[in-house]
């Protein structure tokens, strides 16, 4: 496991698991189109989401708009960072943009 300080303070284990879907998506690129892989992984994250949503035992409150902006808004956030942070390693030494 990654031990070093990671951006933002994120915990090594999180981006570890994080990199274990990651390493899914580009074994199912092999065989899948790139869009079907990134749909079939968006389709899998909010499901996974509604299924957390509707068993939570905490904020019973929060009302389903109000999940689905802050699970859109913190998906937001994740992807202008993580282009942020991949740019540049895809424009250095001629390596191609990814699709």
């Amino acid at each position: 496991m990654n031990q070093t300080p990671t951006r933002h303070n994120i915990p090594p284990e999180f981006l570890d698991a994080a990199d274990q879907f990651v390493q899914l998506a580009n074994k199912l690129n092999d065989q899948y189109p790139r869009d079907w892989v990134r749909s079939a992984m968006m389709y899998a994250t909010a499901r996974y989401n509604a299924f957390t949503w509707v068993t939570r035992d905490k904020q019973l409150e929060q009302t389903l708009d109000a999940a689905a902006a802050y699970f859109a808004s913190e998906y937001d956030k994740m992807l202008r960072d993580n282009v942020d942070e991949i740019t540049p390693v895809y424009q250095q030494g001629g390596r191609a943009k990814p699709n």
